[in-house]
């Protein structure tokens, strides 16, 4: 957490593991800046994961052009089952994702 993050709009993430046996991966990561929320969740499960899990205040799969006035990139790997997302936080901090 940043409070101080964006002229005081503030960053918080939370990001959460599940345990699978003897690993754990991702299950969901959670993004807020200022009052907007950016909410990405994985799968362990490769062929149910084709279509990305992801909410934009509350929305599912609501557009994610942007979020909370910074450019957003969506990146899908060769491996269907991988996402990426950089979120471009350069207006506030110089060639930062």
């Amino acid at each position: 957490s940043d409070p101080n993050f964006a002229n005081g709009q503030g960053l918080h993430i939370h990001i959460r593991t599940k345990l699978v046996r003897y690993w754990s991966y991702i299950k969901s990561a959670a993004i807020r800046i200022g009052d907007d929320i950016l909410e990405i969740e994985g799968s362990a499960d490769a062929e149910n994961n084709a279509e990305p899990q992801y909410w934009v205040n509350f929305e599912y799969q609501g557009k994610l052009d942007t979020f909370a006035g910074y450019t957003v990139t969506q990146l899908t790997p060769s491996c269907v089952s991988k996402r990426e997302y950089k979120i471009d936080l350069s207006p506030t901090y110089e060639g930062q994702y």
